[in-house]
């Protein structure tokens, strides 16, 4: 079988099963959360996956209850002498080709290597097996996950971050005004946690993000129609990302509430499977774009009170 054709095969399966998820009325598991799976990343490279790879093992990690959010090939494996264990099934990842690598004379005629832009790109795939599936290797630190103060701490600096206005108030509802530019939130004290109240602003922050001086994506849809879908998937992928990212424990309630709106999602992932892997790929960028705000954001706050006790 062709690599395109196994992806193909692979993508339709995990869709599948998220699709099983969401009749049930959530997206992952209703089991508990273990936040620290939901970012994983590679021990040996020191790289994070992107994406639909990212989804695709925050989703094993939680189907198979691994806390760890360490992956790795056999390969990897095997030159680190860590050792795979009996009957452990690995998870398929891709990787996309777009470039490659031609000789051609430069002006003054000399030959050098030019990276080219593929007009065809294609697909390779590879398997990863989970930390626990692998003996020999170190057991994983500890991470502390954030306190119910530091997830109300992390909310007030994403609103500083935030590049369009954010009014919380006497509201039943949240939203992204495109026409305006506006968040519009409940207040704070009608959430059931602080980290719903979380996971709701950075999935409207996400909208947000759409804006043509940022990542401009058409964000203004009529409701119910194809695009406004697609712009809300983009959104709840982008802040589960951001959550895991910052660390902070998603509770099951949190998903329950959203998948009011995804299980209309249902067939248009029944039709074509590839859009949710193209929602992972925008997810990313709006997480990124939101992430690295927050980082700034945080840095500043840090100087201005380093400064304020200089002062003092």
């Amino acid at each position: 079988m062709k690599a395109n054709e196994i992806i193909k095969e692979n993508r339709k399966k995990l869709v599948d099963r998220i699709i099983e998820n969401m009749e049930r009325g959530y997206i992952f598991t209703n089991k508990e959360w273990y936040v620290a799976a939901f970012h994983p990343y590679n021990p040996l490279s020191r790289a994070y996956y992107h994406g639909g790879n990212r989804f695709r093992l925050m989703f094993a990690a939680m189907d198979q209850g691994f806390k760890d959010p360490r992956w790795m090939t056999f390969k990897q494996a095997k030159k680190a002498k860590y050792r795979i264990k009996k009957d452990a099934k690995g998870e398929i990842l891709e990787k996309w080709i777009f470039t490659k690598i031609e000789k051609v004379k430069n002006e003054f005629g000399v030959i050098e290597e030019k990276e080219v832009e593929l007009e065809h790109p294609y697909v390779r795939y590879f398997v990863v097996f989970n930390a626990e599936q692998v003996d020999g290797i170190e057991p994983l630190e500890d991470i502390p996950e954030v306190t119910y103060d530091g997830t109300l701490k992390i909310a007030d600096t994403m609103i500083r971050s935030s590049l369009c206005k954010i009014n919380e108030g006497e509201r039943d509802r949240a939203f992204y005004s495109g026409k305006n530019d506006v968040i519009c939130l409940p207040d704070r004290k009608y959430f059931k946690s602080s980290e719903a109240f979380l996971s709701v602003l950075t999935h409207e922050m996400g909208h947000s993000t759409g804006h043509p001086d940022r990542l401009n994506r058409r964000v203004i849809n009529k409701f119910g129609s194809e695009e406004y879908a697609i712009e809300e998937l983009n959104a709840e992928i982008a802040s589960t990302f951001i959550m895991s990212d910052l660390n902070v424990n998603m509770e099951k309630e949190i998903f329950d509430d959203h998948t009011n709106y995804i299980k209309s999602w249902i067939k248009r992932l029944e039709d074509d499977p590839n859009i949710f892997f193209q929602a992972c790929s925008e997810a990313e960028k709006i997480s990124n774009f939101l992430y690295l705000n927050y980082l700034s954001q945080k840095e500043k706050d840090e100087k201005n009170g380093m400064l304020s006790k200089l002062s003092a």
